[in-house]
């Protein structure tokens, strides 16, 4: 196992440089630092966090706090976050929750271990809550409408839905199913509601027999699309909020005998690459938020080794992948 003194001897620097590279980055000269950086990744050097939360006031430690992982949604996101952190020489703690008491708990418990910096995917803390836990630290909010005081990366949900909906209507389709996400969260009302407005923008009646909302996993995709269709049987196209909801309805529609896109057209939202591999290959409206994810937690890795730094906001945009999911009539 390396120690300090073996990356001390490959960066030709002293013990204390190599500390005050672990601790205080922003002192150390541009070149020195990248030398010591790059030691540490050669000797695959783990700093010893407890012996350095004592000697400063540094964990080195960077607190990601995310909704309940069960279908695995942010495991990529983890992934790519935790290689930013990893590459800095920091460590990342993550933490999942599922409703207000929970999401607080684990906050506070990130405060606790005295992280450094924050990227916090939350549904349910105020700004003061967050604040009162993170002590003027550096912290960004991933994928919030809670903008203002605290740094945030943002993405249009609204906007998204409107527009993928407008390509099944520029495809000539009037009767358009929507299948929407958990109805507690506010990006998948705000899905549901761009869906919704781009109907009746176009000039075409809206009817909530076409509509199904409750979960983005693949169960509710399919029992979603059957209920659906056996309800409303003039159906040529379905918007669905969630990529594995995608995949359930592709199931569904198999079950009923309908193929797509001769029967049934299909865009869906898309957040880690799914509908790419589904037959047909989906057109997909892209949620991008393992780059959210990935611009967040760079920012708070900038302020981390630059006191000076400001953390930049973001609003990240929407594109489409086209597939051969959607047909014209």
């Amino acid at each position: 196992m390396s120690t300090i003194i073996d990356v001390a001897k490959l960066a030709n620097v002293s013990r204390v440089t190599v500390t005050r590279v672990l601790n205080e980055p922003e002192k150390v000269k541009e070149a020195t630092r990248l030398r010591v950086e790059n030691a540490i990744k050669q000797l695959n050097y783990t700093p010893n966090m407890s012996a350095r939360s004592l000697v400063s006031k540094s964990s080195g430690v960077i607190g990601m706090l995310v909704p309940d992982n069960i279908s695995g949604f942010f495991g990529s996101v983890m992934s790519a976050v935790h290689k930013q952190v990893n590459a800095k020489g920091k460590m990342l703690m993550v933490l999942e929750s599922t409703g207000p008491e929970e999401e607080e708990n684990a906050l506070r418990k990130l405060n606790e271990i005295n992280c450094d910096g924050f990227l916090l995917y939350l549904r349910h803390l105020s700004t003061a809550q967050i604040k009162s836990y993170t002590h003027a630290k550096p912290v960004v909010l991933l994928d919030t409408t809670n903008v203002g005081e605290i740094a945030a990366v943002t993405f249009g949900h609204y906007q998204a839905a409107f527009e993928a909906t407008n390509k099944l209507i520029q495809a000539g389709h009037r009767n358009i199913a929507v299948v929407g996400g958990p109805e507690s969260r506010h990006s998948a009302i705000q899905r549901v509601k761009g869906c919704v407005e781009a109907i009746r923008n176009a000039g075409l009646q809206w009817d909530t027999d076409y509509l199904l909302s409750g979960s983005y996993n693949q169960a509710f995709g399919e029992a979603a699309t059957l209920a659906l269709l056996r309800k409303k049987p003039d159906i040529t196209a379905i918007v669905y909020c969630g990529e594995r909801a995608c995949s359930g309805g592709l199931r569904g529609l198999r079950t009923l005998g309908k193929s797509a896109p001769d029967e049934i057209s299909i865009i869906s939202f898309d957040s880690f690459d799914l509908t790419q591999y589904l037959v047909p290959q989906i057109d997909s409206v892209i949620y991008p938020v393992k780059e959210m994810a990935e611009y967040g937690v760079s920012e708070v890795i900038n302020k981390l080794f630059n006191k000076n730094y400001e953390i930049q906001s973001k609003e990240f945009s929407h594109y489409f992948i086209s597939g051969n999911s959607i047909r014209a009539i």
